[in-house]
This record gives C-alpha cells, sequence and structure tokens, in this order.
C-alpha cells in the first residue's frame, strides 16, 4: 500500500474541495493507504512535506481543482519534479479555466478529470503529457450521510445551487470585452442552446470564423470565449430550473438567490451552507435536485452523493445517466419547464415508488461506480504510470526480447 498526501484549502466555495478530499481519504484509508491530510494554510505543512521525503519510493500526492499543484521548490522546480513526487490532479472545472494548471507538462502530474468531456477537451487541444484520465467522483460510502429511514424524511426536495444572475454578466461582460468578442460570445451563446462541452469548440470557431476572427481552441482568446459561455449557459439553466422548482417544497441552498424573483410560496431560500452541514443533512431529503455542468458523459457530484445518501436524485439527464441509471430516467429532465415539472411531481406524487427506484439504483452501481472505486484508479494510474515506474513504460521491449537480436537460421540453412 502507499503513502498517499492529500493537499488541502479551505478556499474554495463553501469549503466543497476539502470536504470532497476528506470523505477521498477516507476511502483510501479503508483500502489500507496511508493518508496524509495537509493543510496548505497551516504553517507546519512544509516541514510535514519534508520529513516524508524519505518515503517518496512508496508515496503519491492527491490535489483538487489544481489547488497545491502549483508549488516550487528552492530551485525554481516544481515541487513534484525535484522531489519525485507523482501527484494526481482531480479536477473539477473545464481546463479553459486556469489553463496554464491543465498545460503542466510533467512526467511526475497525472491530469485527472471528474468529467471524462473535460479530459477529452485536455487531449484534443491541451496535449499535456499526452494523456488525460476521466475519474468520476463516484457513490461515497453510504456511512457517510446518515441517512434517515423512508417513512422518516421530511418531504421536501434540496436544491444546493448557487446562482449567477445572467443579466449580470451580460453586463458586465459588455464593459469588459472588446465589441468584436462581444458580439461572437453571444452569438456562440445562442448556437450552444442546449448543447454539451464538447460541442464547445466547434461552435465557437464556427462563429468566430463568421467573424473573421479565427481562433485556436486553447488559446488565450478562445479560453475568453468559453469561458463566459460556459458560466453564462450555466447560470440560464440555474434560473430555469429554479423557476420551475420554486413552485414545489424546494429548499435552495446557496448564495446569489437573493434577487430571485418566482413563485416561493412552496420554496424556501435558506442562502450558504457549508459543505459538511449540507452533507449531513442531505439523508433527511426526500429528494435532491442537482445540474450538470454541460457535460455528456459523467453526472455532477451531487447526483452521486444523493444516492449514496438514497436521496431521489432529480437531475438532467444526459448519456451517462441512461447509460448506468435507467431505473431514474422519470426523475431525469431535459431543457424545457415541462419536463422539469415533470420530473419534480413524478417524486413528490408516489415518494415510495421514487425511494425504491432510488434504493435499487444504488443496489446496481455500488460499487461499481463509487468514489472508493474512483480513488482506488487514481492510486493505480499515479503509482503505475507516473513518475520512474512511468518512465519504465517506454520504449517498450519486442515481444520476446531477443527475437531481433538472436541469430536467426535460415531455411536453406
Amino acid at each position: 500500500m502507499s503513502v498517499i498526501c492529500i493537499l488541502s484549502a479551505t478556499n474554495s466555495a463553501y469549503q466543497s474541495v476539502r470536504g470532497i478530499l476528506l470523505m477521498a481519504g477516507a476511502e483510501l484509508d479503508r483500502l489500507g493507504h496511508e493518508v496524509k491530510i495537509l493543510d496548505l494554510e497551516a504553517p507546519d505543512t512544509p516541514a510535514r512535506m519534508e520529513a516524508l521525503l524519505p518515503r517518496r519510493d512508496e508515496m503519491m500526492a492527491l490535489v483538487m481543482s489544481g489547488i497545491g499543484l502549483e508549488i516550487y521548490a528552492r530551485e525554481g522546480k516544481l515541487l513534484w519534479d525535484a522531489a519525485q513526487i507523482p501527484v494526481f490532479n482531480w479536477n473539477c472545472d473545464h481546463p479553459s479555466y486556469f489553463v496554464r494548471r491543465h498545460r503542466l507538462d510533467s512526467p511526475y502530474v497525472v491530469h485527472g478529470y471528474v468529467f471524462p468531456d473535460h479530459a477529452a477537451f485536455n487531449r484534443d487541444h491541451l496535449h499535456a503529457n499526452g494523456a488525460a484520465f476521466g475519474a468520476h467522483i463516484g457513490i461515497p460510502d453510504p456511512g457517510f450521510f446518515g441517512a434517515l429511514p423512508a417513512d422518516k424524511r421530511n418531504g421536501r426536495i434540496v436544491f444546493a445551487k448557487s446562482d449567477w444572475n445572467p443579466a449580470k454578466l451580460e453586463r458586465s461582460w459588455r464593459k469588459a470585452l472588446p465589441p468584436k468578442l462581444f458580439a461572437i460570445l453571444f452569438d456562440a451563446i445562442a448556437a450552444a442552446r442546449g448543447k454539451t462541452c464538447s460541442a464547445f469548440p466547434e461552435i465557437i470557431c464556427n462563429v468566430a470564423a463568421e467573424h473573421l476572427v479565427h481562433l485556436t481552441p486553447g488559446g488565450d482568446v478562445f479560453n475568453a470565449i468559453l469561458t463566459r459561455l460556459d458560466n453564462y449557459t450555466r447560470a440560464v439553466r440555474a434560473r430555469e430550473v429554479g423557476a420551475v422548482l420554486s413552485k414545489y417544497p424546494v429548499d435552495f441552498i446557496g448564495g446569489g438567490w437573493e434577487d430571485f424573483q418566482a413563485e416561493t410560496r412552496h420554496a424556501r431560500l435558506l442562502g450558504a451552507m457549508p459543505f459538511d452541514t449540507l452533507r449531513e443533512t442531505l439523508g433527511t431529503y426526500l429528494g435532491a435536485a442537482s445540474l450538470n455542468p454541460n457535460v455528456d458523459l459523467s453526472v455532477h457530484d451531487r447526483v452521486f452523493f444523493a444516492l449514496g445518501a438514497s436521496t431521489v436524485p432529480i437531475f438532467d439527464a444526459n448519456s451517462f445517466s441512461q447509460a448506468n441509471f435507467p431505473r431514474l430516467s422519470r426523475f431525469g429532465f431535459g431543457h424545457d419547464a415541462d419536463s422539469i415539472a415533470a420530473a419534480v411531481e413524478a417524486v413528490l406524487d408516489d415518494p415510495l415508488a421514487a425511494q425504491a427506484a432510488t434504493a435499487a439504483t444504488l443496489a446496481e452501481t455500488y460499487p461499481r461506480l463509487s468514489m472508493q472505486r474512483s480513488v482506488q484508479d487514481i492510486c493505480e494510474i499515479t503509482m503505475q504510470m507516473a513518475g520512474k515506474p512511468g518512465a519504465r513504460l517506454i520504449p517498450a521491449a519486442p515481444s520476446p526480447a531477443s527475437y531481433w537480436t538472436r541469430e536467426r537460421s535460415t531455411a536453406a540453412a
């Protein structure tokens, strides 16, 4: 087993990154690994890391969303290269955000993504290290949630989602962007309606070309458009889904909903909540609504978490969910208000059937789609394909090894 150093901090929204990493650490501990949680904000972290260096041959590091990835040693080299420690960077966001991190070309850095769609973008347009890996967040151990029995649930739905006001975004970008880029951005937004991120590069490049601007995916100008397109489409979706959910017994958790104008007679706007508090209360709800971030090849962590808490997931369906969660199809929705309402009502009208479908889905997918399986894959990839072990993989010797080097007899002889 390995020594796993998990680098964590508290500077993510609602401390969600730290919360997920602590769950991953617990899963790794159960697998028999020696887990070291290193707080990047603690003054003793450099000394703790240095004390572990003699064990570097049995050690790897795990960071999330690039937090702790770009640490440099005294000589200016990337820490992981200088110390010869392989590190898996488990990214939640699209590579166009903080693209420098996703371009780090190091034999000791593994670029991993909770959404395989994002790994494909790195492969196609960033080419860092020649490989990018998908690793779903997965379903955490149900014991993390302390779920209540079905008949003890509160009968409500939780929607944990921060809100961005699309009108405010548009106003700020109109001031910040040159008129040509602003026009390209909103033409691309219109063309991207209903599409996922795999289609965005072609959409942006085609729209830009119509404006006589020729872009390279992954370039600075391209990323300036893609990140805003991603933000805006997700903001619009949040508002559209929120408008429907607000008509039902739904608890909105997250910041930014203060100016949300909708029917709230049954809904409650509870504001921001720390990650651990949400995790501890998730198992008290009947259902949990979620939005995928423009992806098709996995689902948001809140869908996996809802399954772990035996709480009915209500979410935007995609190829991954259709293939892996067929029993939950009634609770998946599309891009129209009617399908959102139908998914919510399917849960509220027959909660026992919805909870039974959720329990059956958990039984069918756990541990195959578990967080424990994901972190096990992460360990194997990092310890066997990065750093010194990775260097030994190439070049491959001919098989059998001596076939082309020993003298061969000929038929004539």
